[in-house]
């Protein structure tokens, strides 16, 4: 199990929309957006079962973001370290 480093506060998010290249807004986790309790269960289950591709496998922490100027969202892959 790897660590975000945009979750721990050790990194910002610096990315820019693919549409308009605008700065993207981070929402945290996708995890955090699930049931009730889902952010409370174990970071490595949760990835198990998120349908997101090779996140556990690949040491990836999706995350939900939003283009500032032209509002698309879409899930951006932090590498854990």
């Amino acid at each position: 199990m790897g660590m975000c480093s945009v979750c721990n506060g050790l990194d910002g998010l610096n990315e820019t929309c693919q549409k308009c290249h605008q700065a993207l807004i981070d929402y945290g986790r996708v995890m955090d957006y699930y049931e009730k309790y889902e952010a409370y269960m174990p970071i490595d289950l949760n990835k198990m079962s998120n349908g997101i591709d090779q996140d556990f496998e690949d040491e990836l922490c999706p995350h939900y973001v939003i283009c500032s100027q032209c509002g698309e969202t879409s899930v951006y892959l932090v590498q854990e370290q």
